[in-house]
């Protein structure tokens, strides 16, 4: 995908690029094309969680368009958290898409929520935060589900 051009890879070394990278999704979206973004940065084992970026959601608002937020949860044989799709540290793509492919018995859930329509938030902070609550399922005490 990266090659035929159609991922846009945040530096999160270099913030100072990152109001241009704003402004070129917000141009996609409004242009009507969707765009995927995975807004905490990483992946997590289940048993911890991070907090979303806020600045992509920026471009949602600058585009007037709806966020629709997904789970993804990865399972092991037993149901319990799988931990092989985790992107930790130092780790690179292409090392960790060899240990997913290579992984026996994950399976990726996936589930879709219900769209935060335009006009509802006003600024990004507020967006990520309903975004977040819907994406990341958390169990009455506090816990990951």
């Amino acid at each position: 995908m990266a090659a035929r051009g159609g991922v846009l890879f945040i530096d999160r070394d270099r913030l100072r690029a990152l109001p241009d990278t704003v402004a070129a999704l917000a141009t996609t979206l409004r242009g009507g094309a969707a765009v995927a973004v995975f807004p905490e940065g990483s992946t997590w084992c289940g048993r911890a969680q991070g907090h979303f970026r806020r600045a992509v959601f920026q471009a949602a608002l600058d585009a007037g368009v709806p966020v629709q937020p997904v789970r993804i949860r990865y399972r092991g044989v037993r149901g319990t958290p799988a931990t092989a799709p985790a992107f930790v540290g130092d780790d690179t793509l292409l090392a960790s898409l060899w240990r997913v492919a290579s992984a026996r018995g994950v399976v990726a859930e996936v589930e879709v929520r219900d769209a935060l329509p335009p006009g509802r938030h006003t600024d990004r902070r507020a967006l990520s935060l309903a975004a977040q609550r819907e994406a990341v399922p958390v169990r009455a005490d506090g816990h990951l589900q």
